[in-house]
């Protein structure tokens, strides 16, 4: 298929000769007046010392949910401040404070014991952390899912947050004992499971990608980190035998190593962005809903130019383009995603799953998750 996506517009215009491909998205989203709710969130968020993110978290999605059109209509989003405060408050007074209360007592406790039992501590408490963050991203997903409303219908998501932590666990660990390499084969387990467990009414998506289709393109960025490790290393050592020959580095020489050492991470960061792109270009192309094939035109190069374009952005107004960082994700989304058959929506029938009642308490305590 071209990489051009019909652009199929709700009064029937078509924008390319691609043939039967809709497009999947409409973006209403002024950059403007985004830029406002983000100006006004964080002034709030500062003079309430911090107490207003949840109610800025709501007001920021309310306008974008509802700026997104989805096949001639608009989502919105239906979460208030309140329930993400009081999901914050419960997750930190339940979990948190007694973890917080236990690592304290063990730290005590073992203050005079060996180092191989300090690490071991140390360890044990970085596997709880990790395992308290899948935990939080899985159900702020099902959250969010929760509060999205389309043409009426809201979204879920079943499954175990449980299953998915140990999951996220066992992934960490592959990779690491990998050295990278399994890294596909997690993000596709784990985006299976994800998917797997969505739910748009009383349907869910079909989800079938192959990490065979990832791993052409994660293993130039793997190569090119195997080569930079090893630049790194060959620098390491050279700096050491200069050292051992009583060569000692003046700050000015310490102050370019640093910086070149930032510089050098670009291209790999470079090549990450485009693996990103062809990994997300996959995904979308594996997607089936309700009797339609998502279609994806996005590719390496174009979505390595969204992310570049996106961080001169940030960088160069110093956070104030991040209105128009969202603008043009969004955008690009549009131009890039479409959809093909005929399928009918208004078949879809209202979930009887059960609701969270309050918000992204874990996720908002460890500061992860999306938008």
């Amino acid at each position: 298929m071209s990489n051009d996506i019909e652009v199929m517009r709700p009064d029937g215009e078509n924008t390319s000769s691609v043939p039967q491909v809709r497009a999947l998205m409409r973006n209403h989203i002024e950059a403007v007046a985004l830029f406002k709710i983000l100006l006004i969130n964080f002034l709030l968020t500062i003079v309430t010392l911090g107490i207003y993110r949840f109610w800025a978290k709501t007001r920021f999605r309310q306008y974008l949910w509802g700026h997104v059109e989805i096949m001639g209509d608009r989502l919105e989003y239906t979460g208030t401040g309140k329930e993400l405060f009081l999901g914050f408050l419960f997750v930190f007074i339940v979990i948190l404070m007694p973890l917080f209360v236990v690592s304290i007592g063990l730290e005590v406790a073992l203050v005079d014991a060996s180092d191989e039992a300090q690490v071991v501590r140390q360890i044990l408490q970085l596997i709880v952390i990790l395992f308290l963050i899948g935990m939080a991203l899985f159900r702020a997903r099902r959250y969010r899912l929760t509060r999205t409303h389309w043409r009426g219908i809201y979204g879920n998501q079943s499954g175990s947050a449980v299953t998915y932590a140990l999951m996220t666990l066992g992934c960490m660990v592959l990779s690491g004992v990998s050295l990278g390499l399994a890294a596909p084969l997690c993000s596709v387990w784990l985006t299976k499971y994800e998917m797997g467990h969505t739910w748009l009414g009383d349907e869910r998506p079909t989800f079938t990608p192959k990490a065979t289709k990832l791993y052409g393109a994660y293993l130039v960025f793997w190569l090119g980190s195997i080569v930079y490790l090893g630049c790194v290393m060959a620098a390491i050592g050279v700096s050491n035998m200069r050292a051992g020959d009583g060569v000692e580095p003046v700050p000015e020489m310490i102050a370019v190593y640093i910086v070149l050492f930032y510089l050098s991470l670009i291209p790999l960061a470079l090549l990450y962005a485009w693996y990103q792109g062809k990994k997300l270009h996959h995904f979308v192309s594996s997607t089936r809903f309700h009797n339609h094939d998502l279609s994806s035109a996005i590719s390496g190069v174009n979505f390595l130019g969204l992310t570049v374009g996106n961080m001169l952005l940030k960088v160069l107004t110093l956070g104030l383009g991040t209105a128009w960082v969202y603008k043009r994700s969004f955008a690009f989304l549009e131009r890039n995603v479409g959809l093909l058959g005929n399928g009918d929506f208004t078949a879809l029938h209202q979930s009887q799953m059960s609701k969270p009642q309050t918000g992204e308490g874990l996720a908002d305590a460890f500061d992860v998750g999306a938008i």
